[in-house]
């Protein structure tokens, strides 16, 4: 076997979730993750069991359909995993062990169409690839056999095609954890070699070593950032280089320096766009984002990417599908009031209807890759240290089997402020034990079997105990939350507690719109309007204190992400902003294409200005607001008056 650097993942079959996250996992299942061919092309074809997929958008020469197919497989599969559901597990491995079972003469797996693509005299289109093999890799934990990773080996030492260009690089994530499975040097040179030949190809990228060093602000496709500004940290596990790690977390405080929006996702629409108060961001990248931060995690074992993953799941991840997980979003907001057919704000097909919530929002990108948000949470929850040791790196509840130790994790966090870690034990077991201080956490305090641990609880960091654990054995870990004004574009603000962001809870009117051809009655393509008014701002005491307000606490139950079940609910006061409302057009100019649209266009203004919030009303109201995850239409970036 190779030394990897840093953590370790667990198997995934070693990781049980319980309550909401579960209850979550559910209802992935019970919505798109188990269905979603209601999603139309390629989702209603055979996918990676036919050579090419003959119908659907663009032409029969085209990668896509595979990515897209791709991002289901592996959402699916580690969802079936983490519920041991057989279904899901039977249609994913459906299509796994399809292409395991048909190699090509030369090692080549796959369909057909990949292998022959080209672009010039280069085959160019192996990005699928990354996307299908993840799911191969999850899968492993539950059926691990020499003979996947020898095939899976032999594909990527067949030389059919070189991964130095493009996306197509991201392959070294699969190069790199077969080496570390078998020990086989020539996986990890042929990784090494397709990294430096991707710097040598593209130095203009935001994600080349160079570039991620600097202090340059990156315009970069998105999606393509969030799968290649990882990859230093994820070939430092494997060959030491620092200066690759450096490369991938000067990255990382880029991307929360120039982009990071309050919900804890970078905007990106689909380029990276900057921070400012009706930004957004494409879902994907909720997914994205995420996995990447998992990658530096577990190369650095530093508390802050921790914290940026909960961030995203609770708030962004919530927040961008209906709570029925049966709709979701192509471009979600931190600020958006209305979800209509003609209401995207952003560049890319501004004036369509991205921001909606329907089974296929507008590209089959993020029906595909939504699926992979959460298992991937649930998945690194629990990690190894590397020691013969074991780490809470993630919190929820949920269950971990390590060696002859079983680790119950009970607790309804984010919600609640206490964990409780059980051991059940045969016999008694020396064991090395880590758990995480969040950053936002400054008073935490633990218990081991009802006795103070004396130990430095430094915000951000964690904590290890080293002890003989005997069945039955407790810690208890306290996190008090406390409120935070954070500051936001436009001299706004966002209010947070803990992992928390909290948002207005508004009155919805869904309409089901019967022009999307996808739309059916057990999945409906929604169409989301105002009901109530939204345009207020808090009203804070000087220096942006929060003033008295009412903080309601509910019993956490299996769906706390609706606004009637939200765990918390804020009674906060606010002034209405008459200026300040939706946007109307009647034309516009798209921005790709440059031709002229008319129509009824209402799009989520920025905040208002001075000499507007100078007009607001001076009679205070009471506002409710409501955890981020549990609204569709919403505000989180406030403006603020006296």
């Amino acid at each position: 076997m190779s030394v990897l650097h840093g953590w370790r993942e667990r198997p995934l079959t070693t990781i049980k979730p319980r309550g909401w996250l579960r209850s979550f996992l559910e209802r992935q299942r019970d919505g798109l993750t188990g269905h979603l061919e209601v999603a139309g092309y390629p989702f209603d074809t055979e996918g990676w069991r036919r050579d090419t997929l003959p119908r659907g958008q663009g032409t029969l020469a085209s990668w896509w359909p595979f990515e897209q197919y791709g991002y289901w497989i592996d959402g699916m599969v580690r969802c079936g995993l983490l519920l041991d559901d057989a279904g899901l597990l039977r249609r994913a491995r459906r299509q796994i062990d399809h292409v395991l079972a048909h190699p090509d003469r030369d090692g080549y797996l796959g369909p057909s169409l990949l292998k022959t693509l080209t672009t010039g005299e280069r085959p160019s289109e192996r990005w699928p690839h990354a996307v299908f093999f993840r799911a191969v890799m999850a899968d492993y934990d539950a059926r691990p056999s020499r003979g996947t990773l020898d095939r899976m080996a032999r594909h990527y030492l067949s030389n059919t095609a070189p991964h130095d260009a493009t996306r197509n690089v991201c392959n070294v994530e699969q190069m790199a954890w077969l080496y570390a499975q078998t020990g086989r040097r020539a996986l990890l040179d042929e990784a090494v070699r397709n990294y430096e030949g991707f710097l040598r190809n593209s130095p203009t990228s935001g994600a080349h070593v160079d570039n991620l060093l600097s202090e340059e602000r990156s315009g970069d496709h998105g999606p393509t950032y969030m799968e290649l500004f990882k990859l230093g940290a994820l070939l430092y596990r494997v060959t030491g280089r620092r200066r690759w790690l450096q490369a991938s977390r000067n990255g990382y405080r880029k991307l929360v320096r120039d982009h990071l929006l309050i919900d804890g996702v970078p905007s990106t629409t689909e380029h990276l766009r900057g921070i400012y108060s009706n930004a957004g961001h494409e879902t994907c990248v909720i997914a994205d984002y995420p996995w990447a931060l998992g990658y530096l995690l577990l190369a650095t074992g530093d508390a802050a990417y921790a914290d940026g993953i909960e961030k995203a799941c609770f708030n962004a991840l919530p927040g961008a599908v209906t709570p029925d997980f049966k709709a979701l979003q192509y471009f979600s907001n931190p600020n958006q009031v209305i979800a209509g057919p003609a209401s995207n704000n952003h560049p890319h097909g501004c004036g369509c209807g991205h921001l909606t919530f329907r089974p296929n929002p507008a590209t089959e990108c993020c029906p595909g890759n939504v699926h992979r948000a959460l298992p991937n949470y649930a998945a690194r929850m629990w990690m190894e240290d590397g020691r013969g040791g074991v780490v809470a790196a993630l919190y929820g509840p949920s269950e971990v089997t390590v060696g002859a130790v079983r680790i119950s994790e009970e607790t309804q966090y984010p919600f609640d402020e206490n964990i409780t870690f059980r051991f059940a034990t045969r016999s008694p077991a020396r064991l090395r034990f880590t758990f995480r201080i969040p950053g936002w956490c400054r008073y935490a305090a633990a218990e081991i079997n009802g006795r103070p641990l004396r130990r430095d609880f430094t915000p951000g960091s964690f904590v290890t105990v080293a002890r003989e654990f005997r069945d039955g054995d407790r810690l208890d870990l306290h996190l008090p939350k406390e409120w935070s004004v954070t500051p936001g574009p436009e001299r706004g603000v966002s209010l947070e507690l803990g992992p928390l962001v909290f948002a207005l809870r508004m009155k919805e009117r869904w309409e089901a719109d019967g022009k999307d051809p996808r739309s059916t009655a057990a999945f409906p393509a929604w169409n989301v309007f105002p009901e109530s008014p939204w345009n207020y701002a808090l009203a804070l005491r000087r220096g942006r204190k929060l003033p008295p307000f009412e903080l309601i606490a509910r019993p956490v139950g299996d769906n706390p992400w609706t606004p009637d079940t939200a765990p918390y609910v804020v009674r906060m006061p606010a002034r209405r902003v008459p200026g300040w409302k939706l946007e109307r057009r009647t034309r516009l100019v798209e921005a790709w294409s440059k031709k002229e649209r008319r129509g009824d266009f209402r799009f989520m203004p920025l905040l208002p200005d001075r000499a507007t919030l100078a007009r607001a009303s001076r009679r205070v109201e009471t506002v409710e607001l409501v955890p981020y995850g549990a609204t569709c239409l919403r505000v989180s970036v406030f403006p603020v008056v006296g």
